[in-house]
């Protein structure tokens, strides 16, 4: 777009509007699954109102169709999601005419094995899935080693469990594929968040070491993009038709199944994303083992393997609600005063009410103003008296005004003030680096690790506040599964000490785990503990993530790590992925975090014209998100519409510097045009 502070919205009405709809399902509010088995077509099936999931139980019991109902894709995969192993069969003299060789190797898949025992049970809300299948080679010739999958479906994700079984002898493996798999090529947007080996962060206890590494793109048979390719499992891998639909892929707890189990070292694995031609798409591989798979190796180049060896991870993929998302417009309190220090009143709630802002976040967490006055993490009351009732009065101004409020937690934050930090910071404390280090920080607290007793004391402190305040929900800070060398989290009896020759730098052991489980286990609970109809808000900087979104109504991000604009906007086609994700929710991006301070005011109103037109909005709410924000009051609710964003097909446009969007609904449709 060119720099031109400019907008123009027409509304095209070809009919009324349709009343007297029925209630509204919320796609964050979990629902039971439908199971259904057909022998004849050798299928199990498992859907929901917003996806469908079917395992082929004639090609192992394998995952072969991925369906969002209100996705674009007939199916996200184009090949089932596949393992298979590769061994070598005999010795081999390197001398010998490179001919003779791949007759020497094999590579042995459930996809061949077209007889698998699969069960379904249904347990405590859990559609579970179990397949033992063969690894077979194309030919029909048994490997001798079972594997046994175990697929937990829940609320837009499911957790695998892939145990491979050998026979008792020993073998010679190559490589151990995990996962394999082709996506639509649709999913030409990527992102990863490495191994702790490529940590890229100098300090271990910071935000960095743990988010997205890099956004990139594979453009299957269309471009000359470089694939990715690591020999480190990433912790997470998402794959992403920008704005519309997705998949995601990433590793449990258990970070030692992966850098240490097979071989006892990391860098033994690899993990690729890359263009196929046949099918046309986007080939996802991870390998727990990867030893020259196709090479012969004078010395060996193999690992004598006999030992069952398991690995735990999960695919998610976005709960995408068919409507039209509510746009964001958000403002915060400090305590009870606003962000210049003064105490709010009525008057300043009614002009948030006047400007389209439902939602707000009680976010007091540092010493904002020095005076000491401030919701120090994980305390409780974070106030005097006369302050905690004068909140009370404020959420219920806010309720008169219809805005919704919802305080500030952080999930891995922990005060040094408290009773809990004074008691419990050696048994839950998140100890990253090789000194035993908790983070030292006055205003925020340290970090606690979620695989402890830190989980159900936060659970603890949310329930508390909830139930003692007329709060709305619940806006989670440091939603983010973070990496920790605690032993006592992992069964260990001592906590992480210091190494002698440590030098706070990050630790890497077979004792090291990431806290996404109890991360995935806490946003469920949350949704659960605040309502269908309840506010659950995570910040996501730089971790977009399906899995957690899926249960949260509301999700802002973009506060650090990118490029800030300032003599310009990126154009639309240029935006990271993390700016509307896969557009399942409402979203907002962090102005602070995209925007230069100085920068002229026609960028700010860029901005917020930009996120008009992908409906993500500037966080807080500016005057330019929110003039530009009312051209939709004549809409009525923007959630009986369907929002086609500026990739649009309905209006073509002759000029590369502009753009429109469309709200639709039957017989009637809302243009946003934008230069």
């Amino acid at each position: 777009m060119r720099p031109i502070p400019a907008i123009l919205s027409a509304a095209v009405l070809l009919a009324p509007a349709q009343a007297g709809q029925p209630e509204r399902p919320r796609p964050w509010w979990p629902e039971p699954y439908t199971v259904t088995r057909d022998e004849a077509r050798g299928s199990l099936t498992l859907a929901t109102r917003y996806y469908t999931i079917r395992h082929d139980l004639k090609r192992g019991g394998a995952i072969a169709r991925i369906s969002l109902t209100h996705g674009k894709a007939e199916s996200l995969l184009l090949s089932p999601v596949s393992a298979n192993v590769r061994l070598q069969l005999r010795d081999i003299n390197p001398a010998e005419a490179p001919r003779t060789h791949a007759a020497a190797f094999a590579t042995y898949s459930d996809l061949h094995d077209p007889a698998p025992s699969v069960s379904h049970r249904s347990e405590a809300g859990t559609e579970l899935v179990t397949v033992d299948s063969r690894l077979v080679a194309p030919d029909g010739a048994h490997s001798g080693i079972r594997l046994r999958s175990t697929y937990a479906y829940r609320w837009g994700y499911i957790k695998v469990r892939r145990e491979f079984l050998p026979a008792g002898k020993t073998v010679k493996l190559k490589s151990l594929n995990v996962l394999s798999a082709v996506v639509h090529p649709s999913l030409v947007d990527y992102g990863y968040r490495p191994a702790v080996t490529e940590e890229m962060g100098s300090n271990p206890h910071e935000w960095t070491n743990g988010q997205i590494r890099r956004w990139g793109k594979i453009r299957a048979g269309a471009s000359f993009d470089l694939p990715f390719r690591t020999r480190y499992v990433p912790r997470y891998i998402v794959l992403a038709h920008h704005g519309v639909e997705g998949l995601e892929w990433f590793v449990s707890d258990d970070l030692a199944q992966w850098d240490y189990q097979l071989t006892g070292q990391p860098g033994t694995a690899a993990a690729s994303i890359s263009a196929s031609a046949d099918p046309l798409g986007i080939q996802l591989s991870i390998d727990a083992l990867n030893l020259s798979a196709g090479s012969v190796m004078p010395r060996g180049g193999f690992l004598e393997w006999h030992q069952p060896a398991t690995f735990d991870y999960y695919i998610g993929f976005p709960v995408l609600p068919g409507h039209a998302n509510r746009l964001w417009l958000h403002d915060s309190m400090r305590g009870i005063r606003n962000h210049e220090g003064r105490e709010l009143t009525e008057a300043d709630i009614r002009a948030w009410a006047d400007a389209d802002i439902r939602v707000v976040t009680l976010h007091n967490d540092g010493d904002a103003f020095g005076d000491g006055i401030f919701w120090r993490d994980g305390s409780y009351p974070p106030y005097p008296p006369h302050i905690m009732r004068r909140m009370d009065e404020l959420i219920d101004l806010c309720h008169r005004h219809a805005i919704r409020v919802a305080p500030y937690f952080s999930n891995h934050e922990l005060h040094q003030s408290t009773a809990e930090y004074r008691q419990h910071a050696e048994e839950w404390g998140r100890k990253p680096d090789d000194q035993g280090n908790l983070r030292p920080n006055y205003y925020y607290g340290s970090h606690m690790c979620l695989k402890s007793g830190w989980l159900d004391f936060l659970k603890f402190a949310v329930d508390r506040v909830l139930k003692k305040h007329r709060f709305d929900g619940v806006y989670y800070d440091w939603n983010i599964a973070m990496y920790c060398n605690n032993p006592l989290h992992v069964g260990g009896k001592a906590a992480a000490s210091a190494d002698a020759r440590g030098l706070a730098a990050l630790a890497q052991t077979p004792a090291g785990h990431w806290d996404i489980d109890e991360l995935v286990a806490l946003v469920e609970w949350t949704r659960q503990r605040v309502g269908k109809e309840g506010l659950l808000i995570l910040h996501n900087t730089l971790v977009p993530m399906f899995t957690t979104e899926n249960f949260a109504d509301r999700v802002v991000g973009m506060e650090f790590g990118y490029t800030r604009a300032l003599t310009a906007m990126p154009r639309l086609a240029e935006l990271p992925l993390e700016w509307s994700f896969a557009g399942a929710r409402s979203r907002g991006v962090i102005v602070r975090g995209t925007v230069e301070d100085n920068a002229p005011e026609r960028i700010f109103r860029l901005h917020a014209l930009t996120g008009l037109l992908t409906q993500t909005m500037p966080w807080r709410a500016n005057r330019h998100a929110i003039e530009f924000a009312r051209r939709l009051r004549p809409l009525g609710d923007i959630e009986d519409y369907r929002f086609a964003d500026w990739r649009n097909a309905a209006v073509t446009l002759d000029d590369a510097d502009c753009a429109c969007a469309v709200y639709s609904r039957e017989q009637e449709a809302y243009v946003l045009l934008a230069n």
